[in-house]
């Protein structure tokens, strides 16, 4: 599986060393080949290149997310956190459900933001591919759809210019609320589970955990 990603990442042209190493991860992460992860990738790179910034490795800036549930846009967000680094384990990615392939990445330190939204047009002829048309809809598993039809759909994003991919708003200001990571660990002291102390409240002179609220 991994040399088959590894030679599909390869075959891409137009990206950087390091975009194909964070695009071979994203892959092999996201699991499957399909046209949609790749799509969130470009989209994100877009964003950063438009806020004048790059990949996030502390947690100094963040994504509000549009996509929702149940529907064909779990993959985008996998590749808008992998090129953003803005990811949902570092608590710098927030689902904001709406069922649309839109997203505003913030800068937190300078207090600006972009909003990227995918282009219709191109999102009707990724709907209109077989392998949606003659497989996804039809519920064929992505790991079953053959390679013949999922690596086409993954390397398109990157053979379109990015004016035919995406919209950008911005930059524009955007206030970011103030507030500090909690790095205080407490035991519960009714179930002993640990929590992280700005979680807990005290119930009769105990610090307990949110399962061992009374209310």
């Amino acid at each position: 599986m991994f040399d088959k990603h590894r030679e599909i990442v390869n075959s891409i042209e137009n990206l950087t060393d390091e975009e194909r190493e964070f695009l071979y991860s994203a892959l092999n992460m996201h699991g499957h080949i399909c046209g949609g992860m790749p799509m969130g990738y470009v989209a994100g790179l877009a964003a950063l290149k438009a806020l004048g910034t790059s990949r996030e490795r502390n947690m100094d800036k963040f994504v509000i997310i549009n996509v929702g549930d149940k529907h064909a846009a779990g993959c985008f967000a996998d590749g808008v956190q992998f090129a953003t680094g803005c990811t949902f384990g570092k608590g710098i990615m927030k689902k904001e459900a709406k069922g649309k392939w839109t997203f505003t990445l913030v800068d937190k330190v300078n207090e600006k933001a972009v909003k990227v939204k995918i282009k219709p047009e191109l999102l009707q002829k990724a709907f209109q591919a077989p392998f949606i048309t003659e497989y996804r809809i039809k519920g064929v598993r992505p790991t079953d759809v053959p390679a013949e039809v999922a690596t086409p759909a993954f390397k398109r994003p990157f053979s379109l210019k990015l004016e035919d991919i995406v919209e950008i708003e911005g930059p524009f200001d955007f206030k970011v609320p103030k507030g500090k990571s909690c790095f205080n660990l407490v035991i519960c002291e009714s179930c002993g589970d640990a929590v992280a102390e700005n979680y807990t409240r005290l119930v009769d002179g105990k610090k307990v955990c949110p399962d061992c609220f009374p209310y």
